[in-house]
């Protein structure tokens, strides 16, 4: 049975262990498994703790121990922006088409909603067919493009941006 629940610092190995996992099955994330190998428990135990102390949260779909997926979602500090966040969701290869993803966008823009969240924005890259329409079934809207994305094997990858208005509740 999949559970979802907030992150906190108990988590830092089973997080870490799934940055790494996510990041050498795809290329659709911002960090490369080069990059997440250098990293700690430590520095992620950092990085959750840092997350926790300000508005922002990282929801996470735990099988048993194992983190199968993760929705982070960084709220803006400044008073003109803290309306805003910005989002970025993983999940482990196995489990994509399983519904996790679905899920952890349904209860991360519940949350963010609560924490005075109006507008969720992401980019992503312009040829993630699947993650564009996930962000499409859930009501965002493409507002741009970001030319340049990702440099890959010395090829450079656009993306698109994509933003969601929500209510409070």
């Amino acid at each position: 049975m999949v559970v979802f629940r907030l992150v906190d610092e108990n988590d830092a190995k089973e997080y870490l262990d799934f940055f790494k996992a996510v990041t050498s099955e795809s290329d659709n994330l911002a960090s490369n498994i080069a990059e997440v190998e250098k990293l700690s428990v430590d520095d992620e135990r950092s990085f959750i703790k840092g997350m926790n102390e300000s508005a922002s949260f990282s929801i996470a779909a735990f099988d048993g121990d194992r983190i199968i997926g993760s929705c982070d979602i960084r709220i803006a500090v400044r008073e003109r922006l803290k309306h805003r966040a910005e989002m970025g969701i993983a999940v482990r290869k196995e489990y994509w088409g399983k519904g996790v993803a679905q899920s952890l966008l349904e209860k991360a823009i519940v949350e963010a909603a609560k924490r005075g969240v109006l507008k969720i924005q992401l980019t992503v890259r312009e040829d993630n067919i699947r993650a564009k329409r996930l962000y499409i079934k859930n009501g965002f809207k493409l507002v741009g493009s970001d030319r340049m994305l990702f440099l890959i094997d010395g090829k450079y990858i656009d993306g698109e941006i994509y933003d969601l208005i929500i209510k409070q509740i």
